[in-house]
């Protein structure tokens, strides 16, 4: 994954996170847990098509 530096205050960090939305402030979290880094490994295997993914019929039997 990229990488970039950039200078910000704590302050325009706090602003910046205040001024997002739920959904944002849900993804922020997700990219700064372990939760994150399986999603994006799950993501990444699904971009290359290396795993195939079970549907919903397949999982519940419908």
């Amino acid at each position: 994954m990229p990488q970039m530096t950039i200078d910000l205050s704590v302050n325009n960090i706090a602003r910046i996170i205040q001024s997002m939305s739920s959904q944002e402030i849900e993804t922020l979290y997700l990219l700064l847990t372990e939760e994150g880094k399986e999603l994006i490994k799950r993501k990444k295997d699904s971009d290359s098509k290396s795993v195939k993914f079970m549907t919903r019929e397949e999982v519940f039997d419908v």
